[in-house]
């Protein structure tokens, strides 16, 4: 007989007390301890340096590197020219680890060097004489597509990386039956997650283990798949060592694949380990950026409010090369069509190759890019037809039970309350005179299938040490999101033990289980689930032990090991009973948590998720009618994110997701100067301090969803998503008129009120 774990402990995640519990590594970062990518350095180490285009598009003719071998401590230089031209890529193949006939950005890499010393790499860099012929290039997106435009890559005819067109439902028929038609343009900038670490890579070559990556990564399974195939090198040969991660944002999903890359080369030709760290600088020229998307919209709304039907036109700004570009434009031309019941929509997205920075993903994967125009649009609508917003987003927002348009299957579904609770926070009901008010809503999935449609499980090793300790053995990563935090209570709430016995290893791929990655808020409602899993098979295991030593059933409570007749038993004991009777095995439970296959199919229509989460945000805002200057008062940010494991943590993501929002609304964005970034340097670019900050109120609507670990799910992707509608509305709400192109600045704003049509 095997007893089970008290019902109490099935309420909560282990003591009432572990709702505010912080991770030890939490400690190391406050005290300065921590030991982050950029630190790191290792006996014998070069440094590496890359050598970056100064046209947005050239021909390469010759590239003579004499010089630069022939200064004293250069140690290796490679160029495009004696590496195999094999293009790889995540989404799509369309990359070089160096450029070998054509560059086509400011920044694209031409030539790599290893040094003794960083001096010694710069000066050897400088030494490297490049002859160049001047290429046309093109730098808007609308004008890539044209006929005429130069094209930047010869198997990508018209300069599109990508596309999708799709249309579910009778689009014409909700036109025909429509009271009012809404319709806007809308226009959001290239953004960077503007971490504070720059990426860093040392590649370490060992004839007997191979390759060996240190860099923080999100996703280090993935990297090191593609690593390997561009080495050709088996991948038991290729390691990923994480250290302490400075910030990512989905910035480090993959983070910058020629750094790992070209480290690794200059390690291989050099026989020491290389290190390479962008600047600054680098990371804006040649980091990878969040798409920048232009976004027709119009909607079909009847007179009641019931929205009809949707048709968007999208087009988003790839750069040179593609990295996730592909799926974040997914992403953001569908995701948010799942907010509200909209029976039919019509989307065309074409993905544009540019001569400008290659881009990326960055928290929600556009997500928030689509909900800006949306939301704005529903704002519109409820203006022109004199409804209150509010009550319009309540009679079309999803429902418990629903099939969306795009065949997403809601589950469990806070959305109506989180608007509810958004309104009456803010005051909806009883607005300030002279303020503004705007509402948002959002949804995001809980793991997707846009990556691998085979694979979206997660699997966990939950191991008791000699010491009576715990250590779970993950892929899934922490970038100071709080995520291992959450899975030391998780374990501990499976295992009836304080969540301080519970240490999280995660950091090398060769000895974590695999992972997809820290991504698409996967990691406590999937990764956290395996946890569970494995935390409960060794609960079993434990109880089968602890009645073997002492010859009658035992159960856990309040951290203690006692039978039925009183014996108790320290943890500790049962590690060395087992670690004796099987010749020095520790104690190991296995979990790995398998979704219900999908119906997702080859048009993207299905259940693209395990469950989703839901928010709505809500901006008291004010103008100055004379500046145009926008001043955010508060915003409330009420989340549906299942049960919340830890309220600290959940309260952290939601202020930095807010101020994320906050900066893509009002000051962030990429500048260009043909081609060139103009605003390659904090000082330049701007994100919000927390003096530009207003109030943010967190607030959760705790239902318990079955999907996630003990009903919790994802919440750190979705934070950001809301903000943008939420602001943009309270702005216009404020201002009288409907400003389109982000970031909304003051002289955005301005033009708007003197009735201005020229475009900043």
């Amino acid at each position: 007989m095997i007893l089970k774990t008290p019902e109490k402990f099935t309420r909560q995640f282990g003591k009432a007390e572990s709702k505010g519990y912080q991770s030890p590594e939490v400690w190391s970062k406050v005290t300065g301890k921590a030991v982050y990518g950029i630190d790191l350095t290792l006996p014998g180490m070069l440094h590496g340096k890359i050598l970056r285009s100064p046209f947005p598009h050239a021909r390469i003719k010759q590239v003579d590197t004499r010089a630069a071998e022939a200064l004293p401590g250069v140690r290796a230089v490679l160029t495009g020219a004696e590496l195999e031209n094999r293009p790889f890529g995540i989404a799509v193949e369309d990359e070089l680890p160096l450029a070998a006939d054509k560059v086509r950005y400011i920044g694209d890499e031409v030539a790599a060097v290893a040094a003794v010393d960083l001096q010694t790499a710069e000066r050897a860099i400088k030494a490297i004489k490049v002859e160049y012929e001047e290429l046309p290039a093109v730098y808007d997106p609308v004008e890539a597509l044209k006929d005429e435009a130069p094209l930047l890559h010869d198997n990508f005819p018209g300069n599109i990386a990508w596309q999708r067109e799709v249309e579910r439902g009778s689009l014409s028929a909700a036109f025909t039956e429509a009271d009012l038609v809404v319709e806007e343009r809308f226009t959001v900038p290239a953004i960077h997650p503007a971490y504070l670490e720059p990426i860093a890579c040392i590649a370490v070559n060992d004839p007997y283990t191979g390759i060996t990556l240190h860099t923080a990564l999100q996703s280090p399974d993935a990297v090191r798949e593609i690593v390997a195939r561009v080495l050709k090198y088996p991948l038991s040969k290729v390691n990923i060592n994480g250290p302490v991660m400075g910030g990512g944002f989905g910035g480090r999903v993959y983070g910058n694949l020629k750094v790992y890359i070209l480290s690794a080369l200059l390690a291989i030709k050099s026989g020491s380990p290389v290190k390479i760290q962008l600047t600054r600088e680098e990371e804006f020229t040649a980091g990878r950026p969040m798409i920048a998307a232009v976004i027709k919209m119009k909607m079909a709304v009847r007179s009641d409010g019931t929205i009809l039907g949707r048709e968007a036109d999208i087009i988003t700004d790839n750069g040179a090369y593609s990295a996730q570009a592909p799926w974040v434009s997914k992403t953001l031309s569908e995701r948010n069509d799942s907010v509200y019941r909209i029976p039919a929509i019509k989307t065309r997205v074409r993905l544009a190759y540019t001569n400008k920075v290659p881009t990326g993903q960055y928290r929600a994967y556009g997500n928030q890019a689509a909900n800006f125009a949306t939301e704005s649009l529903i704002d519109i609508a409820a203006k022109k037809l004199d409804l209150d917003p509010l009550e319009l987003r309540l009679k079309n927002c999803v429902r418990e039970g629903d099939t969306t348009v795009h065949g997403l299957q809601i589950g469990k579904c806070g959305l109506a309350e989180c608007l509810q609770a958004a309104a009456k926070e803010i005051g909806w009901d009883r607005k300030k005179a002279g303020r503004g008010y705007g509402l948002s809503a959002a949804i995001h999935a809980n793991g997707s299938l846009v990556f691998d449609k085979n694979f979206r499980g997660a699997s966990a090793l939950v191991r008791l040490e000699l010491d009576g300790r715990i250590t779970i053995f993950t892929g899934e990563q922490d970038y100071g999101q709080g995520t291992h935090a959450a899975f030391a209570q998780i374990a501990a709430r499976a295992l009836d033990v304080s969540p301080v016995q519970v240490t999280v290893e995660s950091k090398q791929t060769k000895t974590a289980p695999f992972s997809t990655g820290a991504l698409a808020m996967r990691q406590t409602t999937v990764g956290g689930k395996a946890i569970q899993l494995a935390a409960e098979d060794l609960r079993e295991k434990i109880f089968k032990a602890a009645a073997e030593l002492v010859g009658e059933p035992v159960a856990m409570e309040n951290e203690v090991l006692r039978s039925i007749s009183g014996q108790e038993l320290e943890l500790a004991e049962v590690a060395y009973h087992y670690h004796s009777a099987t010749s020095g095995l520790r104690m190991t439970g296995e979990g790995k948590f398998v979704p219900a296959e999908s119906d997702y199919d080859e048009s993207g229509y299905g259940n693209i998720s395990l469950t989703y989460s839901f928010a709505s945000h809500a901006v008291e805002a004010e103008i100055d009618q004379a500046t145009g200057e926008l001043i955010i008062h508060r915003l409330v940010a009420v989340h549906d994110s299942g049960r919340i494991v830890n309220h600290l943590t959940a309260r952290g993501q939601v202020y930095g997701g807010a101020a994320q929002g906050f900066g893509m609304s009002c000051f962030e964005g990429y500048l260009f100067d043909q081609g060139r970034v103009a605003n390659a340097s904090l000082a330049d670019y701007k994100i919000p301090t927390a003096l530009d900050l207003p109030q943010i109120d967190p607030l959760f609507i705790e239902i318990e969803d079955p999907a996630g670990p003990y009903g919790s799910k994802g919440l750190g992707e979705i934070v950001m998503v809301p903000v943008l509608g939420a602001v943009a509305n309270a702005a216009a709400d404020a201002a009288g008129v409907h400003v389109t192109d982000l970031p909304l600045t003051a002289e955005k704003i301005y033009q708007a009120l003197a009735g201005w049509e020229c475009e900043l």
